[in-house]
């Protein structure tokens, strides 16, 4: 029942974004309503008082923000990747390559340092139901919006 309604409120928050914005203009916006979507959820679950919540969401946020910005950057350089590779350039790879693997590294490292700093506000079972609901979110998430590009498709024929 729970999923249900998590499904049914992430369709509506997913329609009412992509209707407000065409897909190529999201960016940083998109991002944004996201994050708060994502916590509300967390603070719903993690049933905090309200120092801990504070205290969770300038963390959580901050570590949103830092992801979110190598996620990006990740998304840069793939694509300079395959537009050498569009163009048939044999070499130059290796470069890209590296900076992907330090990038993979450094968020390593901050998923590590996050989860240090989550002790001294959250239980372990808290910090479990962060890791948790992070997993199910990216899997929900992705199953909605195709669930929504289906529906578009449907209704264009």
């Amino acid at each position: 029942m729970k999923k249900a309604i998590l499904t049914i409120a992430m369709i509506f928050f997913l329609a009412s974004v992509l209707s407000a914005q065409n897909y190529m203009g999201m960016g940083q916006r998109w991002r944004e309503r996201i994050l708060e979507f994502k916590k509300v959820r967390l603070l719903e679950i993690l049933k905090l008082d309200e120092q801990n919540s504070v205290k969770f969401l300038n963390k959580y946020t901050k570590f949103s923000k830092e992801v979110d910005q190598l996620e990006l950057e990740r998304e840069r350089i793939v694509s300079e990747m395959e537009f050498k590779l569009r163009r048939g350039d044999k070499e130059g790879y290796d470069k890209s390559i590296q900076e992907l693997l330090e990038l993979a590294k450094k968020e390593h490292e901050m998923r590590v340092n996050f989860y240090k700093e989550l002790k001294d506000i959250l239980t372990e079972q808290q910090i479990a139901q962060v890791v948790v609901f992070e997993r199910n979110f990216r899997r929900e998430f992705m199953s909605a919006i195709r669930d929504i590009q289906r529906e578009r498709m449907r209704r264009r024929f």
